[in-house]
């Protein structure tokens, strides 16, 4: 049990995994005026490409709490969802894990740059304040990216 909700044993999430799609999230954090935040990952999928913080929800949690969690988990960040921007969702199909699929809904997030940003080393090697998209970014992260950019582009 977490403080927000109830997540699976590994030996129940395997169980899972095998027959449904997994609900995830994903955050573009704007980091003040530097850019947005992107991690390079440890683990699967999208194991050593660049990417967005996000994780699964849990049960009992609510959109906010999921992406608050994420933000402080993953970078130890707090955020106001108040403000929150939905980009869009994406199906990921992976050949990792009983072949994986997730159905992620991707957020926009903005922040003031006064919080320091500490990663996860559990599951990530490194991050990186950006304007850019990196070459070697995952698909579903790259469509998030894509989705902010068209935001952000004078109208």
């Amino acid at each position: 049990m977490t403080e927000n909700g109830k997540f699976a044993p590994r030996e129940v999430f395997d169980q899972i995994l095998e027959y449904m799609p997994i609900p995830t999230f994903d955050i573009v954090v704007e980091y003040g005026e530097q850019g947005i935040i992107l991690v390079r990952r440890k683990i699967a999928p999208y194991k050593d490409v660049w990417a967005l913080p996000g994780l699964r929800m849990y049960k009992g949690e609510d959109i906010d709490g999921t992406l608050q969690r994420i933000a402080e988990k993953e970078l130890g960040l707090a955020i106001d969802t108040s403000n929150k921007v939905l980009l869009g969702q994406f199906v990921g199909k992976f050949k990792t894990e009983h072949d994986r699929q997730d159905i992620s809904t991707g957020y926009l997030i903005k922040v003031k740059d006064d919080q320091e940003i500490t990663i996860n080393q559990e599951h990530f090697h490194a991050h990186r304040v950006t304007r850019e998209i990196p070459e070697n970014t995952g698909a579903m992260y790259r469509y998030y990216l894509r989705e902010y950019q068209r935001l952000a582009l004078p109208r």
